[in-house]
């Protein structure tokens, strides 16, 4: 009987052990962003499309892949992010077009001030030939494939401790920029004295006084409750954000022609989801920042073509001096081109 019981233990555990060979290890795809890592209401596009993502492909693959978020930056800022994707630390990333740029400096051109009227019009630029042409030389350079262009909760504005109403209102002020060189151009044509900060430092920068102000948008200023220090929002609409997501494309052609099938619908999810989060949070997020204490100012129309005739062009000119001249006046027709079509669309 002890040998009947002996033999019959051996055979279970046998059996437990050849289940475990037979059942694969899911493949896990690590997910950093500097974003929350929840959905909410006024909240980042960028968080609802990343947890789409990652119920979608967890549920379609049967769970032959896991998705691991790494949202709030826990990872690293943006550009340490995208490194990590490039070298296979971490597999996906969303990030901003701004620290894009200097990977691909033709990415840039997508925050060229006054060039998307509308969100609409923006979506439709992105999704279209333009956007994937975009994503195509980003992946030669950089090894990452855009997956989407989702919106980075809309416009950017200016934001700063004193009102500012007008190009001269900037003169000498210490304005905290992105490391898009555009955008510094752009400051710098303003009269501003740009500092380059990292969005984890911002608000202690701004207490301190290493910085003034800054540009970003609405729901990213109202998330790091930076009218705390800087009450003052002038809605000048000058650039429009992005948030695109990226894979690292060595990773993405590891993997079974039906499970990139399933990345790629994941994503398309992923954006929809975003767009319409982002837009609508933009829709909710001013009423929030006023109750908090932050201070409007719209722009007159001649004060806005003030603002666009004195930075557009510099902006312009710094883009296409990183892209070098001959590209860069390709890239910026195409993205003409695009959006004169998309007007006529919508």
């Amino acid at each position: 009987m002890k040998k009947l019981l002996s033999n019959v233990f051996t055979f279970v555990i046998m059996l437990v052990a050849f289940s475990g060979w037979a059942i694969a290890e899911p493949i896990v795809i690590k997910f950093g962003f500097t974003s929350e890592g929840e959905i909410r209401m006024p909240g980042t596009g960028r968080s609802a499309g990343a947890i789409a993502f990652k119920d979608f492909l967890e549920v379609n693959s049967d769970g032959r892949i896991k998705v691991e978020l790494y949202p709030n930056g826990t990872l690293g800022n943006n550009r340490t992010l995208i490194e990590s994707a490039q070298t296979g630390v971490i597999q996906m990333v969303g990030a901003f077009t701004s620290i894009m740029a200097p990977f691909a400096p033709e990415v840039g051109v997508t925050q060229i001030p006054y060039m998307f009227e509308n969100n609409l019009i923006a979506w439709k630029v992105m999704e279209g030939p333009f956007g994937k042409e975009m994503a195509e030389s980003f992946l030669k350079k950089t090894g990452l494939r855009v997956l989407g262009w989702p919106d980075g909760s809309g416009y950017r504005h200016i934001y700063s401790e004193k009102p500012i109403k007008s190009v001269a209102d900037l003169k000498g002020m210490k304005m905290r920029v992105p490391e898009n060189p555009g955008l510094l151009a752009m400051f710098r044509a303003w009269g501003a004295k740009t500092v380059t900060i990292t969005w984890q430092e911002l608000y202690s920068s701004l207490q301190t006084g290493m910085a003034e102000g800054c540009d970003t948008e609405l729901y990213s200023m109202y998330s790091k409750k930076l009218y705390e220090v800087n009450p003052y929002v002038t809605m000048t609409r000058h650039s429009f954000n992005l948030h695109p997501y990226m894979i690292n494309e060595a990773f993405f052609q590891s993997l079974s022609k039906e499970d990139q099938t399933l990345v790629l619908q994941a994503a398309d999810l992923c954006n929809r989801v975003a767009n319409g989060h982002s837009l609508t949070s933009s829709l909710l997020v001013k009423s929030k920042m006023e109750e908090a204490g932050a201070k409007f100012y719209y722009p007159t129309a001649a004060q806005i073509a003030e603002f666009k005739r004195l930075g557009q062009q510099p902006y312009i000119d710094m883009t296409l001096r990183k892209i070098g001249e001959k590209e860069g006046q390709m890239w910026l027709e195409k993205l003409n081109a695009a959006i004169k079509k998309a007007e006529s669309e919508i």
